[in-house]
């Protein structure tokens, strides 16, 4: 009987935690956060070629195209200015394969986790180690930007090496190359009213340092992990089905 009597509360708290909407709360800044280590010997790493073959280090911000690739991954400029590095770690679409262990044998999955912004990791070194010697560290943070009024939102980071921001499936704001952490161009971007994908692709690719930092500057805006796809909400919502029908079998026998 006692068991019978809690159900209704393990119902009504499962309920009040999957369908409770998130609180407008201009700290609710966090991001999921999916970690790789790229094996030494990609080539694409511990160097950057030009296309003529001499060594070449410095900073780019036009080396992948403006809008991501069908697979979700930043898109290689093969119409770069001369003389920029040459990257090779591309699939048949033309996406840089850093974050693709499928795509890319160097690369492997190194686990998951969240970050709240603003960021800062300037020891960015594969776990257990406190150099790049045994690997190089890539991830990938995305969070669901959620809008309620229209609202002037700035993005602000800047690696040792390479990062990219998209907004939706458009390239913001980038910067490549080999060097110690340098900014990345300032973007303020004006937003209607809504939800927007937020998704921020790191590396390190040279042997000396490693690091990252980001910050979303806005006064009323919510950034927090992916929005679950719909089939996941279906999930949810025939466990809770589930829920009320054992209930109704327990009391029925009951009575």
């Amino acid at each position: 009987m006692r068991a019978s009597a809690k159900l209704p509360l393990a119902v009504m708290s499962v309920a009040t935690v999957l369908l409770a909407p998130p609180a407008a709360r201009a700290t609710d800044l966090t991001m999921s956060a999916s970690y790789f280590t790229v094996a030494e010997g990609d080539p694409d790493y511990d160097k950057d070629y030009a296309p003529n073959g001499a060594y070449n280090w410095g900073t780019w911000t036009d080396l992948v195209k403006t809008q991501l690739g069908p697979s979700g991954l930043p898109v290689y400029n093969t119409n770069a200015a001369a003389g920029e590095p040459n990257y090779v770690d591309l699939n048949a679409n033309g996406e840089l394969t850093w974050w693709s262990p499928a795509e890319n044998s160097y690369s492997s999955a190194a686990g998951t986790g969240t970050v709240t912004l603003p960021y800062a990791n300037y020891s960015f070194y594969p776990a257990g180690h406190g150099n790049d010697a045994n690997g190089f560290m890539a991830a990938i943070f995305r969070g669901t930007l959620v809008v309620p009024t229209t609202e002037q939102v700035t993005f602000t980071f800047g690696a040792d090496d390479d990062a990219f921001l998209a907004l939706g499936n458009t390239i913001i704001s980038q910067e490549e190359g080999i060097h110690g952490v340098t900014a990345a161009p300032v973007t303020t971007s004006t937003l209607a009213p809504g939800s927007y994908d937020l998704t921020l692709f790191y590396t390190d690719r040279h042997q000396t340092g490693a690091g990252l930092y980001f910050s979303v500057d806005t006064s009323n805006v919510i950034i927090g992990p992916p929005v679950p796809e719909p089939e996941t909400w279906a999930l949810m919502a025939g466990g809770l089905a589930l829920l009320g029908a054992v209930y109704g079998r327990r009391k029925s026998s009951a009575a």
